[in-house]
């Protein structure tokens, strides 16, 4: 994943979680609604200001939107990573539904 993916899926992500549009979220950090659906399909690469009024927006410090914050060679074999990624930005309860699936799999694949 790159760094314009990741950042999207995590806006993406808090916003959905904060049960906000794109509009809503455009609206409280002053910038356009399309923009933001740029940025959460990664295709425009965010400013450190536009950074920050979204982080703003969302009521969330940026420290904490860029934490973790690792950035994945898709061509790399680091696919316990690339799963750690994807599953950190889901809710606990779905993180533990997706751990027990992962364990289950596991479990068959050992007998």
């Amino acid at each position: 994943m790159d760094i314009n993916a990741e950042i999207g899926s995590r806006i993406r992500h808090y916003r959905k979680e904060k049960r906000l549009s794109q509009e809503q979220l455009a609206e409280r950090s002053d910038l356009h609604p399309s923009y933001i659906g740029q940025l959460e399909r990664g295709m425009k690469s965010p400013t450190l200001e536009s950074l920050y009024k979204i982080t703003k927006g969302l009521d969330i410090s940026l420290s904490d939107f860029l934490k973790n914050l690792e950035i994945v060679d898709k061509n790399a074999d680091s696919f316990s990573l690339k799963s750690y990624l994807l599953i950190e930005q889901e809710n606990a309860s779905d993180q533990r539904h997706l751990y027990e699936i992962v364990k289950q799999i596991i479990a068959l694949k050992s007998n």
